[in-house]
């Protein structure tokens, strides 16, 4: 199944259904005419994959935080940027395990867009320039189904989903010099509890309004309140010898959106022409009820800081999370 969308007002998130799973008991959704067909209907569609698109891309250009950045010899001096997303195709497919009672459904997403930049040439200036880096970029992440029935006319209803795993995207074919690696993130809530990840698309958080256990699963989606502070440490492993730029996205909505910059606390040269480096930074959810992501997106320096459209390679994972 392959579905092409356009992105402007085609998201939709906040479901205030909690345990809806289908447009209507009667009616198959998307016009699927078997279960897999189901199961990929409800995996392109479920919150968190939608909110995907809202949390990593951007509706306006906005600054971030450059630190020692502007003080080094750079391109351009950038003033505020934006990452826009202008088509994203889905490609899924069904994997059902031994026993016919779990089954997998793999989300592919090819997302191309222009990443765009508002920049001077020079402290003097009093012009800005708009630099405009076209992009192709992909993501992936699986969403677990359970059987909860064996209906034959209503087959739409044997499958609900129970979990997702995390989402990792990145630049498709980004320069060799820029190659840029997320390789584990930490994910802590107020009280302590940590969610620790490094293999994104094979770790999995349960839905746990569903009240559906899953052995897969260990861990829940964090359920989050308003104004309620969590921290976030990301691992980067990178090809660029220059310090990368780290953004933590959250809480993004029509009406609850943020971007703000993470701090690097420390960096190993690893002497095999790779970089290994931490950031840390620690926030608040936002006031908006809903499906959300806790999103850290890594860009090498090149891409905010050269005008070359060539010099783009970005790499995201995000935690999923609920806020009530």
């Amino acid at each position: 199944m392959v579905i092409s969308l356009f992105v402007s007002g085609m998201f939709v998130i906040g479901c205030s259904d909690e345990n809806a799973i289908t447009p209507g008991e009667e009616v198959p959704p998307g016009g699927a005419t078997t279960e897999s067909e189901a199961m990929k209907y409800l995996a392109s569609s479920d919150e968190f994959v939608s909110n995907e698109d809202l949390t990593f891309g951007d509706e306006a250009m906005e600054p971030t935080e450059y630190g020692s950045f502007l003080k080094l010899g750079n391109s351009i001096i950038p003033i505020s940027w934006g990452r826009f997303v202008d088509q994203v195709t889905i490609t899924t497919s069904t994997v059902i395990e031994d026993g016919d009672s779990l089954a997998t459904v793999e989300v592919v997403k090819t997302i191309t867009g222009t990443f765009r930049i508002l920049a001077k040439y020079s402290d003097d200036d009093t012009a800005t320039v708009l630099i405009e880096k076209p992009f192709t970029d992909q993501s992936v992440r699986n969403v677990l189904f359970k059987r909860v029935g064996r209906e034959v006319g209503r087959f739409w209803l044997n499958w609900v989903p129970v979990a997702t795993s995390l989402v990792d995207g990145a630049t498709v074919n980004p320069p060799a010099d820029q190659v840029v690696n997320l390789t584990e993130l930490q994910f802590t809530k107020a009280g302590g509890d940590t969610i620790t990840v490094t293999d994104p698309t094979n770790f999995y958080l349960r839905y746990g309004w569903r009240f559906l256990s899953d052995h897969r699963a260990l861990e829940e989606v964090p359920v989050m309140f308003m104004n309620q502070a969590f921290w976030m440490r990301a691992t980067v492993v990178s090809a660029s010898p220059d310090t990368d730029i780290v953004v933590l996205k959250y809480g993004f909505s029509p009406t609850a959106r943020k971007r703000t910059a993470m701090s690097l606390v420390s960096q190993t040269d690893n002497g095999d022409g790779t970089y290994t480096r931490v950031y840390e930074i620690s926030a608040e959810v936002r006031h908006h009820p809903g499906f959300f992501h806790a999103g850290v997106l890594v860009l090498t320096k090149k891409t905010l800081f050269d005008d070359d459209p060539a010099n783009y390679s970005v790499n995201w994972w995000g935690v999923p999370y609920r806020v009530l």
